[in-house]
């Protein structure tokens, strides 16, 4: 390395180069060496242990053959894939950890480089475990896998110099003999746990479930629960039994229900009039996989109650901004029924038979809506007047801040305030809002008026490296109650 063409600077820096590299080989300690020869047996004993347990689980889907036949034929075609392409790779490997131990001992610098980082055994066992997890998931494409592959080959390879380092000089370039064995160890742990999920989840496919029917109630089921005199009263009434080993799937209107005890129970708060018909569906795992669906309704009828009564249609509070539906009963009729809002600044518009829309103006928790029958009784019903929750600040709609790429900051606009959970149609106007940039120490500002991005704030992010953070705060809002608000902030480290 000191000969040649060289100056006396390079000379001198080879130089010292083979007395590091010396040095180097010199304290590879006892202690770390012990560590590796650890690890190196803990994973040699898992890979046994896998083994032993892909053995046994061929055993038994192999013994559904009576069961499933033709199912059980088509999956062993599968398991016999993936267990040759794991074999392919595990004797590769056992072959490049025989190589290995032709060094001259544990702490062996140089065997490992020359084999697995200069040679071109590196680059091709990348190759392989590259090959082989895209060939098992061709393999396993009908059936999904709990789990991503665990076989990984995409190690950070920037030197803490911060040179770039190819994959196999990455992994095994001046790494003692001991280390590199428990490398490929570890790589062919990967490969044979890939094998164990895929032996797994192909005897899912075939393992027979013996349903047994442990638990039982009565049900009763009627047409009605209300008659009137001269009406008959009809139900229906059996036994249920279903099995705790079998958990079905219960969705009603789209949304899934808890399940206990082999049932879900749906509640809905009766807010308007009417007869509703919400869709439902069942889903109840198969022995062979998927499930077996039974759609179906439910339907009920929301009654106005005797006397007088005042409901909101939408959500419990009449709020101030928007239109808030109201529908009013007296029992008498909507033409002998007399409807008075106090408090709030309430007013009522009539929006047909029973039907208003109020709208309100100043916060107050004891208003009042008095219902008042012609000739008859008068009824109050206490009601609260709030203004609408601030929204919350998003980018586009969708951003609420955390990591995010460069790109995808500049892909967005501006700031669009959303309302959660709220069921009324209700718009805020962003009126201004500021932007911190914090890069390397620094600390930028602009600001904007309206949601969307000034030309100072899109330098910002066209200047956003990783790490950089992007604050935007004193976000001034105006919603349907036209009063100003200042809503929280959004904060982004860019990644």
């Amino acid at each position: 390395m000191a000969g040649g063409k060289l100056t006396p600077r390079q000379k001198m820096i080879n130089m010292m180069y083979l007395v590091l590299t010396a040095l180097l080989a010199m304290n590879v300690s006892a202690e770390i060496l012990n560590a590796f020869k650890t690890v190196n047996d803990s994973i040699s004993r898992s890979n046994d242990m896998i083994d032993t347990k892909n053995a046994k689980t061929v055993k038994l889907l192999e013994a559904e053959r009576k069961n499933q036949p033709e199912k059980v034929e088509e999956l062993m075609g599968m398991v016999k894939s993936v267990q040759g392409k794991t074999s392919e790779v595990h004797n590769y490997i056992d072959g490049l950890k025989k190589q290995l131990l032709t060094g001259k001992g544990d702490d062996d610098l140089e065997v490992g480089t020359r084999i697995l980082a200069e040679g071109k055994d590196g680059d091709l066992l990348r190759a392989k475990l590259e090959a082989y997890k895209k060939d098992v998931d061709g393999i396993m494409k009908k059936y999904t896998l709990p789990s991503a592959i665990p076989v990984d080959v995409t190690p950070p390879t920037t030197h803490e110099s911060g040179e770039k380092l190819s994959w196999q000089m990455a992994y095994f370039h001046m790494v003692p003999e001991v280390a590199a064995l428990t490398i490929l160890n570890k790589f062919d742990n990967d490969v044979k746990n890939t094998e164990a999920m895929c032996m797994d989840r192909l005897a899912k496919e075939a393992v027979s479930v013996e349903v047994t029917l442990d638990k039982f109630e009565p049900l009763v089921s009627s047409k009605s629960s209300y008659v009137l005199v001269g009406d008959k009263y009809e139900a229906t009434i059996g036994l249920g039994a279903y099995s705790t080993a079998i958990v079905p799937e219960v969705y009603v209107n789209g949304a899934r229900l808890d399940v206990k005890d082999g049932k879900a129970t749906y509640t809905a708060s009766a807010t308007a009039q009417g007869t509703f018909k919400i869709p439902t569906m069942v889903k109840i795992p198969k022995r062979t996989g998927g499930t077996e669906d039974a759609p179906g309704f439910l339907e009920y009828t929301v009654g106005v109650p005797a006397g007088a009564a005042v409901m909101l249609d939408k959500m419990n509070v009449i709020y101030i901004g928007v239109d808030n539906p109201i529908t009013v009963s007296s029992g008498a009729g909507d033409e002998k029924t007399a409807v008075i809002p106090s408090g709030g600044g309430i007013t009522l518009a009539k929006a047909g038979p029973g039907k208003y829309i109020a709208k309100a103006t100043t916060p107050d928790l004891k208003c009042n809506i008095k219902v008042s029958v012609k000739d008859g009784k008068t009824s109050d019903f206490p009601m609260r007047v709030k203004r609408i929750p601030d929204p919350i600040p998003t980018l586009g709609g969708k951003l609420r801040g955390g990591n995010a790429q460069p790109g995808t900051l500049k892909a967005q606009t501006g700031i669009v305030p959303v309302l959660d959970n709220f069921d009324f149609e209700a718009r805020f106007n962003v009126e201004s809002y500021d932007m911190v940039f914090a890069s390397k120490g620094e600390i930028y500002r602009a600001s904007a008026a309206g949601p969307l991005f000034s030309p100072q704030m899109l330098t910002f992010l066209s200047r956003a490296k990783p790490k950089d953070v992007i604050y935007l705060e004193e976000i001034k809002v105006r919603g349907p109650d036209g009063t100003p608000r200042k809503i929280g902030q959004i904060v982004f480290t860019v990644q």
